[in-house]
């Protein structure tokens, strides 16, 4: 199962996340919602629909 805190880490890194509510920039300057998979257009269901989070995930544990 996937932790808050991996979904928020691979959020962070990942170079394909989207904030579902528009320009992710705006947003998180604004303090609404830190970067996260639960909020980005590609989570859907629990799964990244473009196949990112295990590959994200994997190079945060490498470094």
């Amino acid at each position: 199962m996937v932790s808050k805190m991996q979904l928020h880490a691979v959020g962070e890194a990942c170079p394909g996340y989207t904030y579902t509510g528009g320009d992710d920039l705006v947003s998180l300057e604004e303090g609404k919602e830190p970067a996260s998979c639960e909020n980005c257009i590609h989570w859907v269901h629990g799964r990244c629909t473009i196949d990112m989070f295990d590959k994200v995930l994997s190079s945060l544990d490498q470094t």
